[in-house]
């Protein structure tokens, strides 16, 4: 019935909001959420939403789901309006949700920005941080930082270096925190061995937040480098897990019917991982402003030229590769929704000259 399948689109969204495992009944309900979104029976609300995102025709899958959708919803929230969140679904005026999705479209862009002024200031102070705290936690304190992207900036810094992150900022006399783990280390758990100083704190395994008066930072402080020495990380993994190998030939759009058949992915169903060897690179091109480009490059076979992009990771250009040579890589693939037409490309993860055989 048509109810249950708008239903199941509300499920499907708060399941991957909440980083739920992509198994057993959760992997039916997202999968039959966003079929039912694909088949163009789109709940109120999230219509809107998807219209004011230029994503109404677009093939949604469970990572689109993710990183689009859900991150404007929690924009609302982050900046202080959760209630149009709330609206966004219960209005029955079509043209206030209308206004209301425009509305939380600019507070996600209002949320990218306060987002990369943050991590501006974050990132040296947490590098810096580091030999601090025995290696093991980075931490960045500072009033500039907004609450509302605590707990995004402390997961920047998290990934960046691979090892657990805080920041801090500050409302009025209280310092609001957030903390983001990895390397199985339980950020909760490890909270707790402060929590004598806390007014509150709480998360899950990997993302807490706490919260103390400001009056006690300097005792924070000095706790924290004593308790980080007693901090056990798991071995830092450098190896991938590769899917399926796809010699140049294979290389073929069919490979997104495939990946297809392996969706919804998220927690504890990655996507799919590929590697192919010996690629020629036929063109490259830099993108973005600023210190972090991104890399495009070219590659393919004699039937099919595949774009691939690698973030953040321009300069390996003219270093470790030039036009014309061959390369390894490890990439996911997907589709590139413009102006209504659709184009499949490649996300590398890692990319390597070929060695000569």
């Amino acid at each position: 019935p048509r109810n249950e399948e708008k239903d199941l689109q509300l499920v499907a969204r708060a399941a991957l909001a909440d980083i739920m495992p992509m198994k057993n009944e959760n992997r039916i309900f997202v999968k039959k959420g966003i079929a039912a979104i694909n088949a163009g029976h789109i709940r109120p609300g999230l219509m809107e939403l998807m219209a004011s995102l230029n994503m109404i025709g677009k093939h949604l899958t469970s990572t689109d789901m993710s990183w689009t959708l859900v991150s404007n919803l929690n924009a609302a929230g982050r900046l202080g309006h959760p209630e149009l969140a709330a609206e966004l679904f219960i209005s029955k005026d079509a043209s206030r949700r209308e206004k209301v999705a425009m509305q939380i479209k600019d507070l996600n862009t209002e949320r990218k920005q306060l987002s990369q002024d943050a991590c501006g200031y974050a990132d040296l102070q947490a590098k810096a941080s580091i030999p601090q705290h025995n290696g093991k936690l980075c931490v960045a304190i500072d009033e500039r930082i907004n609450r509302g992207v605590n707990g995004i900036v402390a997961g920047r810094l998290c990934s960046t270096y691979s090892i657990p992150a805080m920041t801090v900022t500050f409302v009025g006399e209280n310092a609001i925190g957030s903390m983001r783990s990895c390397r199985g280390l339980d950020a909760t758990a490890f909270l707790g061995k402060m929590k004598d100083l806390f007014l509150n704190y709480g998360g899950h395994t990997y993302a807490a937040g706490f919260s103390f008066e400001r009056k006690h930072l300097e005792e924070f402080c000095n706790r924290l480098k004593e308790l980080s020495a007693t901090i056990e990380l798991d071995k830092e993994n450098s190896l991938f897990e590769v899917d399926a190998e796809i010699p140049a030939a294979y290389l073929t759009p069919d490979l997104l019917k495939l990946a297809d058949r392996f969706e919804p992915f998220g927690e504890s169903n990655p996507r799919l991982l590929f590697m192919s060897r010996r690629l020629p690179v036929y063109d490259a091109l830099l993108l973005g402003k600023g210190e972090k480009q991104h890399l495009k490059i070219t590659v393919g076979n004699d039937k099919y030229k595949w774009p691939a992009l690698f973030w953040g990771e321009g300069e390996r250009l003219h270093r470790d590769f030039e036009v014309g040579d061959r390369v390894d890589i490890l990439f996911h693939v997907e589709r590139n929704t413009f102006n209504g037409i659709e184009t499949p490309q490649l996300i590398l993860v890692d990319l390597q000259k070929s060695k000569e055989s």
